[in-house]
């Protein structure tokens, strides 16, 4: 299975990195980026996603509230949550906010993402 993902992170950079780490694997496809979550849910209005993989910290709605939305109005689409911090009470609130996991920046793979997809419940 191919993953179409879309990026949320109001850092350019890192969904840059993102990307190209994606694009290195046949088991992610991105169809779509956005800085934050008001232009994540009008993107997710618009395509056919499969996985999002959010920031935790950004200006607005944070990740974790996005998670949440994400999981009401987008009830098939998995969420990746993440942050730059490793502080594991993110793992918790990801986890009450609906997201399939939380993955430390420092710590994200194409090995990581997929176990996180693939260890999570079926809709």
């Amino acid at each position: 299975m191919t993953y179409r993902a879309v990026l949320v992170d109001d850092d350019s950079l890192f969904r840059d990195w993102l990307r190209s780490l994606l694009e290195t694997s046949e088991d992610f496809k991105v169809i779509g980026e956005a800085s934050c979550a008001a232009d994540c849910i009008v993107l997710l209005n618009a395509v056919n996603a499969d996985v999002v993989v959010v920031d935790v910290h950004m200006p607005g709605r944070d990740g974790l509230e996005l998670a949440e939305h994400i999981k009401t109005h987008f009830p098939v689409v998995k969420t990746i949550v993440t942050s730059s911090h490793n502080d594991r009470v993110y793992s918790r609130l990801a986890e009450q906010e609906g997201a399939q996991a939380f993955i430390p920046k420092a710590e994200l793979s194409i090995a990581s993402l997929l176990e996180a997809l693939r260890a999570a419940p079926v809709p």
